[in-house]
C-alpha cells in the first residue's frame, strides 16, 4: 500500500504518466485530480470504521437480540454516527467481510495499514526529502518490513523503521489538508523533482513474465522487458484503440 500511494504523487505522475508521444500529464490535470480526491479523503477513511464498530457491538449482543431489524438498525446508527449521513454509499451490510469467519474482525486492518502508509511516507520525507525513485527506500523497506515478515507485529515494524509505534497523526494531517494545501504540496514536489538527477528507469526484473488472457499470450519478456511492454501496448491498442 505504501508503493500504491506513490501513484498519486505529483512527481511520480510527471515522470511516468506520459502519453504515446512522451508528453507528461499536465499540471492542470494533477490539480483536478487533487480537487476531486482531497475533499473526500477523511470521509473515505472514516468509512472503514463502519465495519469494526458495527462488529464490536454486534458480537456482544445476546442471541435474542439478533433480529434482522435490530441488526439493520445498528448498521444505520453506525453510519449516521461515523459518517454523519443517513445511509452510506456502500451500505455496511453489503460489505462481504461480515459474511465469513476468516474475514470477520479484520476490517480495521485497512485503516491501520493506511495509518502506517502515511507514517512511513512521513519518515522517508523527513529523512530523504523525496519518495519517487529514491534508491534508499527499497533497502529500508526490505530490512524493517519485508524480511521480518510475520515474525514481528505490524507495530514492531513501524517502531523498527520510524522509531515510534502506530501514530494516527500523519493520516489525520493528510486527511485534513485543504485542496489548496495539497496542491501547493504537489507543486513543491514537482519543483524539487526538477532539481534532482533522474537516472533511466531501467533494471532487470530477473523474472519470466507473461501476460495471458485465457489461452492467448498477450506479451512476454522472452525477448526482453522492452519487447514485452511494446507487445502489451499493441494488444491493448488492437482491442480498445
Amino acid at each position: 500500500m505504501f508503493c500504491d500511494s506513490l501513484l498519486d504523487d505529483a512527481d511520480w505522475l510527471k515522470r511516468y504518466a506520459v502519453n504515446d508521444r512522451g508528453e507528461a500529464v499536465p499540471d492542470a490535470l494533477i490539480h483536478d485530480a487533487i480537487a476531486a480526491r482531497q475533499p473526500m479523503r477523511a470521509f473515505n477513511e472514516r468509512h472503514i470504521l463502519l465495519v469494526p464498530y458495527f462488529e464490536w457491538t454486534l458480537y456482544q449482543w445476546d442471541e435474542a437480540h439478533l433480529t434482522p431489524e435490530a441488526i439493520t438498525c445498528l448498521a444505520r446508527d453506525n453510519e449516521r454516527r461515523i459518517l454523519g449521513t443517513d445511509g452510506s454509499p456502500r451500505p455496511t451490510l453489503a460489505i462481504p467481510h461480515l459474511l465469513s469467519q476468516e474475514s470477520a474482525c479484520s476490517y480495521q486492518g485497512y485503516l491501520l495499514a493506511l495509518m502506517a502508509v502515511e507514517q512511513t511516507r512521513h519518515f522517508f520525507l523527513q529523512r530523504d526529502g523525496y519518495l519517487t525513485d529514491n534508491p534508499a527506500i527499497g533497502p529500508s523497506l526490505a530490512r524493517h518490513y519485508w524480511q521480518p515478515g510475520n515474525s514481528v507485529s505490524h507495530d514492531a515494524t513501524l517502531v523498527s523503521l520510524t522509531g515510534e509505534g502506530f501514530n494516527p497523526a500523519y493520516l489525520a494531517n493528510a486527511c485534513n489538508q485543504t485542496v489548496e494545501q495539497a496542491w501547493r504540496q504537489a507543486q513543491d514536489c514537482m519543483e524539487q523533482a526538477q532539481t534532482r538527477p533522474q537516472p533511466p528507469a531501467d533494471f532487470a526484473w530477473q523474472a519470466d513474465i507473461r501476460v495471458v488472457d485465457g489461452d492467448e499470450v498477450l506479451a512476454s519478456n522472452a525477448q526482453g522487458d522492452d519487447t514485452m511492454c511494446r507487445q502489451f501496448a499493441q494488444a491493448i491498442q488492437r482491442r480498445y484503440g
